[in-house]
Order: structure tokens, then C-alpha cells, then sequence
């Protein structure tokens, strides 16, 4: 499914009326007819409805839902709000057939709360995709007493005030009950916290088209069916040696559970063989839980990780979780970056990305992979973590272009960026993941599959789907979101892999 930006909406539906030749008008009337019939399968008939149009197209697919909802039977009031020589062409069209059917058309005028209060379902076609500003009069008001009524709140598109691209709504929008969006979720849906103003959200699809040579370019999501088709199963001829060896190096002796639990989820997601590059007592603390891990002989300092060496028979190289901060562990990162192996780089390891260590990774001849969670995402921009929030997509785009690596943005429906402008959205995942040591399970999920993989992008994509599933499982066997731990994530991981 693709995710798409305000902008990349607007180019489609150009391409599907200039190029595919698919009138405006035949546009908003499929629209109308698919939410209609949703709304039909989600109420009885005889509930009281209620259409707040605006005079722009969401507005005129409004006034297709109230003819046709008309036509099966529901009593249907429209409620026009906005500048009536202001109408758009299509949805003046509309208007005037709901107008000549003898639908009761009400305006701003009348006492909108008089007739919320006898409303069961509120139908909301204010504004669509193309909103922006602010809520002002009279649309804040009745946006307001919308908000304020017993009635469910369906909206069209997108919940009026909430703007297609941005993750902060306008002060006072429609808190919807759902949402029928048209062809493609748009981008807000998956930025917080404009997604808890959609409600459940129901995509349908009326006929807009994406052109061809640019589907690469589009967000899209990563789901259930992306994962069974690309998920790389144990072959019975296989070795330890063909399913991955992997380097972990992180840990220190104040924080020895990071590494465990880096070691622990590679070795779970199936990797061949897992080295560990630690301090003495973040091995002996490890040790006691993973009996199958090798270690590597280091030096340390202060109980820090301070140097090592490697050969180069490691496929992949993990590098972060637990490192600490001190001064001279920015060598052990510019070591990993010059190794000739793919690189999963997390946690203490993207504090150390200097201009130095970024042209190193920018030069790499093997794949890189980053993990950062949004205040990392900022540190590494020279941003506010707040910019991040809200530009998500953009921010994590340019940064995987620029560093020539996968970014993988962490949180609620964490983005995969490819170094080639691809976007992959991750759905799966509940707030049980929002722990100290819930990324260090990801880093060792990723750092197994990009072992075993061919295609990184998979590798990371299946790997943050794992991730996220295991957590929903948790959640379906009646674990609290308060109680998962980042074990629990480890030792479930076989109900899908």
C-alpha cells in the first residue's frame, strides 16, 4: 500500500485526468459511491446522518455520499459550510443534483447544534488533502460543536484540519471515529499524533493512478505478505558458515545487558555464528545467558571497550549497543566503519559520527546500516528532535542518500529509507516496545537478516516487521504493553521465524 505526500496526491490524481483521461467528475462520483457503500456496511438505515460539506472536492464527494446514502434508505440532512461562490466545479455539480433531488440543505446560518443533537452519524467533507492555515470562522465552530456531539464522526479523506503531510493538526480539528481515505494513506496517517485523529481509517480505491516510472519513489508499507514473500527460509544443506558470521562489539561494564541482548536476538534470528567484542565483565554477565556466543580478546580501559582485532571473515559487524561515550571509543567506531563488511551502526556508535567518520561511511564499498531513534535522528541532522517528528520522511530520505546507507528511523511506524530514495513503512509494533533494550533486539534481528539475506532492503524491512509482530503476539496473548521486556521479544521470536 502506498503512502503518499499531499503533493505526490495531487500529481496523481493530474495523471489520472490529463493522461489516463478519467474525468473529474467520474473521480468524485466513484469516490462517493465506495464511501457511501462503507458507511452502509457500518451502520443500520435507520440512523440520522448528517454531511458537512465544504465547497472544494471533499465537499463534492460529500454530497455524492449524501445522494447515495439518500438512495438507500438513510435520512440525510446536508450541512454546507464555507463561501457559496467559492464552489469548486465538480462539487457545484454535485450540490446542485442533491439540490434538485430535494435533499435538505442546511447553511451556516442555521443552529448547527440544534441539529447535531438529533444526529446518530456525522459525515465530514469540509476540507480534503489540500488544507492548510488555520481553522477560522465559522469552520473552528462548527468543526467545535462536531467534536463536542454524541454522533460518530466519519470523515472523507482526511479529518478536516488535519493536514495531509504534517504530523501536528490545526488547533481544533475533527477527532473522527473513522476515516474513509481515497487510494493511498496519507502521510499523516502514519506521524503522530495526527494518526489519533483519524480514527479507523479504510482505504478504498477509486481508480487513481500512480505512474509507472515513479512507484519506486513512493512510500509504501512493509506488511504480513511483504514478509512471506521475501523472508529467507533455512535450506536442509545449509551451515553455520552460510548463515552468517557476525561481530557484536558493544557493551561496557556499567551496561553489559545492551550486548546481551544484541548477542542473544542475532543468535535467535538465525545467524550461524555470533563473536562478541566486550569488556571482561560484560562477557561474564553475557555468558550466563548465551552459551553459544565466541569472544574476542580486547582491550579496555576504565571498563570501556577500547580496542580490538578482527579478521575479515565476518559478514556483518554490529557495533554500538552499550559502548559508552567516552573519548577513545571513537576509534573503535572508525574501525568498524573501515572494515570491509556491512555494518549495523546503533546507539552509542551514531554519537561518534563526526565529519571524519560520516566520509568514512559515505565511502564504504559494503552496505551501512543506521538505526537511530528520533533524537539521534537529530543529532545526526543538526536538527530539533521536534523537526524530526514532523519531517520524518524527508529527514530519514536525504540522510540515507547523503550517508549512502539504510536508514532505519525508529518509533511508531518506523521508516526504512534505501540509499536509492525507496521508503518502506513498518505497521506492525505496539507501544510494548517503547523499553530500554527494545532497539538493541532490532540491531541483532537486522544484523542476522542482512547476514543471510541477498537484498539488504528485505533483510532490514523483515527484520523491523519481526520486530514490531513478535510485540503484537505479546499483546494478543494478553500480555500488557506495560509488562513486555526485551527477553520476552527474544524468546518469541520463533512464532514467526
Amino acid at each position: 500500500m502506498y503512502i503518499l505526500s499531499k503533493e505526490e496526491i495531487f500529481a496523481a490524481e493530474r495523471f489520472t485526468i490529463e493522461k489516463i483521461k478519467v474525468k473529474e467528475e467520474i473521480l468524485m462520483e466513484a469516490a462517493g459511491q465506495k464511501m457511501a457503500d462503507e458507511i452502509c456496511k457500518m451502520f443500520d438505515v435507520n440512523k440520522k446522518i448528517i454531511v458537512f460539506c465544504g465547497v472544494g472536492n471533499n465537499g463534492g464527494d460529500g454530497f455524492v455520499v449524501a445522494r447515495k446514502l439518500k438512495s438507500f434508505g438513510f435520512f440525510v440532512r446536508v450541512f454546507i459550510v464555507g463561501d457559496l461562490n467559492k464552489f469548486k466545479k465538480s462539487a457545484y455539480l454535485n450540490y446542485l443534483i442533491c439540490k434538485n433531488l430535494n435533499i435538505e440543505i442546511l447553511y451556516n446560518k442555521n443552529n448547527v447544534k440544534y441539529y447535531l443533537d438529533s444526529a446518530d452519524i456525522v459525515v465530514d467533507a469540509i476540507f480534503g488533502v489540500g488544507f492548510n492555515g488555520e481553522l477560522k470562522f465559522p469552520f473552528n465552530e462548527i468543526i467545535r460543536k462536531i467534536n463536542m456531539s454524541k454522533a460518530k464522526v466519519v470523515s472523507l479523506d482526511v479529518p478536516s484540519g488535519v493536514y495531509a503531510n504534517e504530523s501536528i493538526p490545526a488547533k481544533g480539528a475533527v477527532k473522527a471515529d473513522f476515516t474513509l481515505t481515497v487510494s493511498f494513506l496519507k502521510q499523516s496517517y502514519v506521524l503522530y499524533p495526527a494518526k489519533l485523529y483519524y480514527g479507523k481509517t479504510v482505504v478504498l480505491d477509486v481508480g487513481i493512478f500512480l505512474e509507472k516510472a515513479n512507484l519506486k519513489h513512493f512510500k509504501r508499507s512493509w506488511s504480513h505478505k511483504d514478509f512471506l514473500k521475501t523472508f529467507v527460509k533455512k535450506t536442509p544443506n545449509t551451515h553455520k558458515k552460510k548463515e552468517g558470521k557476525v561481530l557484536v562489539v558493544g557493551g561496557c561494564n556499567n551496561m553489559p545487558g545492551a550486548v546481551t541482548l544484541l548477542a542473544k536476538a542475532c543468535y535467535k534470528s538465525g545467524a550461524g555464528l555470533v563473536v562478541v567484542a566486550t569488556t571482561e565483565f560484560a562477557k561474564k554477565s553475557l555468558a550466563v545467558s548465551l552459551f553459544e556466543a565466541s569472544y574476542l580478546n580486547v582491550k579496555e580501559e576504565n571498563g570501556f571497550l577500547k580496542d580490538f582485532e578482527f579478521d575479515s571473515t565476518f559478514n556483518v559487524i554490529a557495533c554500538g549497543p552499550g559502548l559508552g561515550r567516552e573519548k577513545f571509543i571513537r576509534e573503535v567506531v572508525k574501525k568498524v566503519a573501515l572494515s570491509n563488511a556491512i555494518v549495523v551502526f546503533d546507539a552509542d556508535a551514531l554519537y561518534f559520527f563526526d565529519e571524519e567518520i560520516v566520509e568514512i561511511v559515505k565511502k564504504r564499498n559494503f552496505p551501512t546500516i543506521l538505526t537511530p531513534h528520533n533524537k539521534e535522528m537529530a543529532r545526526l541532522c543538526k536538527v530539533s528532535t521536534k523537526c524530526v517528528e514532523n519531517e520524518r520522511f524527508n529527514i530519514s530520505k536525504e540522510k540515507a542518500k547523503e550517508l549512502n546507507s539504510y536508514v532505519v528511523l525508529k518509533g511508531p511506524h518506523t521508516v526504512v529509507s534505501t540509499p536509492f530514495g525507496e521508503q518502506f513503512v513498518n505497521f506492525s509494533g505496539n507501544a510494548g516496545l517503547a523499553k530500554g533494550g527494545s532497539g538493541d533486539v532490532l540491531t541483532g534481528i537486522i544484523a542476522s537478516f542482512v547476514a543471510r539475506f541477498e537484498n539488504v532492503q528485505h533483510a532490514v524491512s523483515n527484520a523491523v516487521f519481526v520486530h514490531g509482530k513478535v510485540c503484537d503476539f505479546l499483546i494478543k496473548k494478553n500480555e500488557s504493553k506495560n509488562t513486555v521486556t526485551p527477553n520476552e521479544l527474544i524468546e518469541n521470536l520463533k512464532i514467526l521465524i
